[in-house]
């Protein structure tokens, strides 16, 4: 209706695999490239046809030569692995300086940074595979009174209340992606948050509670089938009394960074990687090591 209060949702993505049957959903990468050359071959040697990765933000989204090199590894590993796309919902630790032009250049669209990673504004909406996903990126940096402003820090990292009003507009979704988590999320990750192992000030937790708050609501109003997120740095899911699950993925070089999504009932399973490179590393020979498959990767079901 034309004097409809609620704002627009952002616009639906077109399909770009209308035939993807299960996709590869993964936790914050922290522009760790030795790791991605052991994570991304890990899908390639499992027998799924995955083409699309989501990942839950912290990717190592820098506007620096640290960036660039991370972004053309995860080029170079997803050419050799079939992967077309890797679509981001960002994170707290990446330039948000950078992505504010960005999105504001390219107002409700995903963003290209490199031939394969795209970065989603918060609110944005696509579907594949007949399911429908919300991405909603950002969180608080716990850490920020140890960090500089403008450098390694950005208050823009934190959602406002027109992206929350934003974001569920377009009502429920099968599958949330964020990287903050939930008030009343995983027992892992609500450990963490009630525990405090790290000694962070009130400030901070405040901080990090009106994070949780905003993406709370953002999850009570889209209803989501699945949660997928990440920045805790721990692995855990749990089912809620609503039947929602939400999972909580590991950090890079950690366990269980990665699942393996089913877009036919919505069903996962963990996707183990690597631990140690394998010896091949120590080659020139960049088709052999992409192929060995490290002692140690297994799938945990």
């Amino acid at each position: 209706m034309a004097n409809d209060p609620r704002p627009s949702p952002l616009e639906v993505a077109p399909l770009v695999h209308a035939d993807e049957k299960r996709l590869i959903v993964a936790g914050d990468w922290h522009s760790n490239t030795l790791y991605i050359g052991r994570a991304i071959p890990a899908i390639a040697r499992e027998p799924t046809g995955v083409k699309t990765i989501l990942h839950v933000g912290d990717f190592g989204i820098w506007r620096d030569p640290r960036g660039r090199k991370f972004l053309d590894a995860v080029d170079f590993w997803c050419e050799r692995a079939g992967i077309s796309r890797v679509l981001v919902t960002p994170g707290n630790h990446e330039d948000w300086g950078w992505l504010d032009s960005e999105f504001s250049s390219h107002p409700g669209k995903p963003v290209p940074l490199s031939t394969v990673v795209q970065v989603l504004p918060r609110g944005y909406r696509f579907e594949t595979g007949k399911r429908t996903f919300v991405s909603f990126g950002g969180a608080a940096s716990v850490d920020f009174e140890r960090r500089k402003e403008g450098v390694d820090w950005f208050p823009s990292e934190l959602p406002t209340e027109a992206d929350v009003a934003r974001a569920v507009a377009g009502g429920h979704a099968d599958v949330l992606l964020t990287h903050e988590t939930i008030d009343g999320g995983t027992p892992a990750s609500e450990g963490m948050l009630r525990n405090n192992p790290l000694g962070f000030s009130r400030k901070a937790l405040s901080y990090s509670r009106r994070s949780r708050e905003l993406v709370t609501r953002v999850a009570d109003d889209i209803v989501p089938k699945l949660l997928f997120h990440g920045h805790m740095h721990v692995a855990d899911d749990i089912t809620l009394p609503s039947g929602q699950q939400v999972v909580s993925l590991g950090r890079d070089d950690r366990p269980r960074n990665m699942v393996l999504l089913e877009l036919s009932d919505l069903s996962w399973r963990w996707l183990e990687n690597a631990k140690k490179p394998p010896r091949i590393r120590q080659t020139r020979d960049w088709e052999a090591q992409f192929m060995t498959r490290p002692e140690g990767e297994n799938i945990d079901n």
